[in-house]
């Protein structure tokens, strides 16, 4: 789609439209959205993600129905040089872009991490951003979200008087409530999954000279093995043949 004064271009990707713009210019449209109360239904699309979408009708309508598809992995975000795309939007980063361009307009709620990530992260982000507000934190079980669930996370953000929500959950299941969640919060939805580990210290993030080069996998992948196996050894050559088999 091309670009016009209201909005960026986008360019499809496993036939799931991704928005050619990068972290900066993300973080001005959800910090602008979250200041004026509007719903923003927002999705980083790594190969991952869109690995899963011929098979997972659920994700596939949520990203489709989303308002920005950042491209969160440099194969993503290659597929749209021609659009002027020169490097991924990462998780970690369009945290930190938010955070410090919202400044103290952002009311931030974080909800994900095990145990106590969510507490850490929002320490870390008021260390490094003075004057963030941060209205509420979560850690929530890792259980199925049932209807029960997102009517009382409704309620608390609601509550909290919050103006942005922060998801990691992990995908896809970030991505389902961010879908379930946005015709009752005016505000954008934003899931980020590792984020919250890499805020937190949970994680370690890869070295900044690896980060954007496209082999941020491999070190993430050597870093834990027995998680991530699936995602990159299965993940990548599905995202690869599903692009092939979309591409136009």
């Amino acid at each position: 789609m091309p670009e016009t004064a209201d909005a960026p271009a986008t360019y499809d990707v496993c036939s799931v439209p991704i928005t050619a713009v990068d972290a900066s210019g993300a973080a001005a449209r959800i910090v602008r959205d979250a200041v004026d109360g509007r719903s923003c239904q927002v999705h980083l699309c790594n190969a991952f993600t869109l690995s899963l979408v011929d098979r997972d009708d659920e994700l596939r309508t949520a990203l489709t129905h989303a308002d920005l598809n950042l491209a969160d992995g440099t194969p993503v975000a290659l597929m749209g040089r021609k659009l002027g795309m020169k490097g991924p939007v990462r998780g970690s980063e369009l945290v930190r872009q938010v955070a410090t361009l919202g400044g103290g307009q952002v009311s931030h709620y974080l909800y994900g991490g095990k145990e106590g990530v969510a507490e850490r992260m929002a320490d870390e982000l008021r260390h490094q951003v003075p004057g963030l507000v941060v209205a509420g934190t979560e850690s929530p079980p890792f259980t199925p979200i049932t209807d029960e669930h997102v009517d009382g996370l409704v309620e608390r953000v609601r509550r909290s008087g919050a103006t942005l929500l922060w998801i990691g959950l992990g995908t896809p299941r970030q991505d389902y409530l961010v879908h379930r969640l946005a015709d009752r919060l005016s505000m954008p939805i934003i899931p980020v999954g590792a984020a919250f580990d890499f805020w937190s210290g949970a994680v370690r993030e890869a070295p900044r000279f690896v980060q954007g080069t496209g082999l941020e996998w491999l070190y993430r992948f050597a870093a834990e093995p027995r998680r991530l196996w699936r995602r990159y050894l299965i993940g990548n050559p599905r995202f690869l043949l599903s692009a092939w088999r979309h591409r136009r």
